[in-house]
């Protein structure tokens, strides 16, 4: 059985560990200095408004006394969040109801993926190929085994297909994979083609294929997380409405990831998320990292290129690189957050060309002057 509090962790012998949090001098815990739920930073109330200061209790997405935005407005992006995460029309659906039903309703785009967590159940248009059908409870533990790995720091890589980095071990695909082949015989004879079966190479590229479309949902959860407010900025800006407002600061960010991203029966409590927000020092850099990353994909490229990629190959580069050189790439990625995200920033604030992704020659450069005698008298 999986243990999240060990998968935060990170594994051990692995570099990013290593690092200590205090080589983050640029480290902000603003989003410590209270005490709500760090979610409550990422609830809608006025679409209008949609970066200003929040309230620290829940708020009904669609009471007129805390926004005077027309509830059809929320409807409207309902609409153009389906449209943009390229989700089905039953994710609208699910998303409309549950975004009006409860003052405790989350944000748009969690209630989108909410609904993508179980719009999967009902997607049965290929559950049938190669003579068998995964149920719920096959698909519910590759998902709440795929979000434990999401929280995993040292994840070498993200991408849902098992071809995309080689045999990497340690990749979001060959986990959960391995997950499954650990669960007790009898729990694969229920809800598994036999192992004879799986030896057919059809049945064994569904088998992929399947576990591959769920991952690929979960996944979506994290870059969701990550680039929220970006996404709902560029619907507003879209449509000519004013966005006001500040930025998450990573404090805020991981808070968020660490409380939504768990299954709901691995949750952590709110001291669990606030000693991981300050600890986790591998974790800050591989989200702000990601962050960055997705923000310049969604500002500068094509909607249509995968940010998971890029992600992935930068992550293979590391895994060969010296320690120093690692380290290096955390400060500097961290830095860059820091200028960008940790001064309370409104979205207009932001210049296009900032959102960028420190690169190699980056951190060649920052290693380079900090061996300058001269640079550091």
């Amino acid at each position: 059985m999986l243990d999240l509090n060990e998968l935060i962790q990170g594994d051990p012998d692995d570099p990013a560990t290593q690092l200590e949090a205090g080589d983050d001098d640029h480290y902000d815990s603003s989003s410590e200095e209270h005490d709500s739920p760090p979610s409550t930073h990422m609830e809608i109330t006025d679409p209008n408004n949609m970066f200003a200061a929040l309230p620290a209790h829940d708020v009904t997405m669609t009471d007129q006394s805390s926004s005077s935005y027309p509830n059809t407005n929320i409807e409207q992006i309902c609409s153009d969040l389906q449209s943009k995460l390229k989700l089905n029309p039953e994710h609208l659906e699910i998303a409309l109801l549950e975004s009006k039903a409860t003052p405790e309703a989350r944000h748009a785009s969690l209630v989108f993926t909410n609904g993508a967590y179980h719009q999967i159940n009902y997607q049965d248009s290929g559950s049938q190929k190669a003579g068998f059908a995964y149920g719920s409870t096959f698909r519910d533990f590759v998902r709440a085994s795929a979000r434990m790995f999401l929280l995993k720091p040292t994840l070498e890589a993200y991408s849902n297909n098992p071809h995309q980095n080689g045999e990497i071990p340690k990749t979001l695909f060959y986990l959960t994979l391995d997950a499954v082949e650990k669960q007790p015989d009898a729990w694969k004879t229920d809800h598994l083609p036999t192992s004879g079966l799986r030896a057919n190479p059809d049945v064994l590229n569904h088998y992929r294929e399947v576990i591959g479309d769920l991952l690929k949902y979960q996944r979506s959860n994290l870059r969701t997380l990550l680039c929220y407010f970006f996404l709902l900025a560029d619907i507003l800006v879209t449509k000519k409405k004013p966005v006001v407002g500040v930025i998450p600061n990573r404090g805020e960010l991981l808070a968020s990831i660490y409380e939504e991203l768990p299954p709901k029966s691995s949750k952590l409590n709110k001291s669990e998320i606030k000693h991981q927000v300050r600890s986790n020092f591998a974790m800050r850099a591989r989200m702000c990292y990601a962050r960055l990353v997705m923000v310049h994909y969604y500002v500068h490229r094509s909607k249509k290129e995968s940010q998971w990629v890029e992600i992935d190959e930068r992550l293979g580069i590391l895994r060969g690189s010296s320690f120093d050189f690692q380290k290096k790439h955390a400060d500097v990625v961290l830095e860059k957050d820091a200028a960008l995200f940790s001064h309370k920033k409104k979205f207009c604030d932001l210049s296009h060309t900032d959102l960028t992704v420190p690169t190699l020659e980056d951190v060649r450069n920052a290693i380079a002057t900090a061996h300058s005698p001269g640079l550091n008298e």
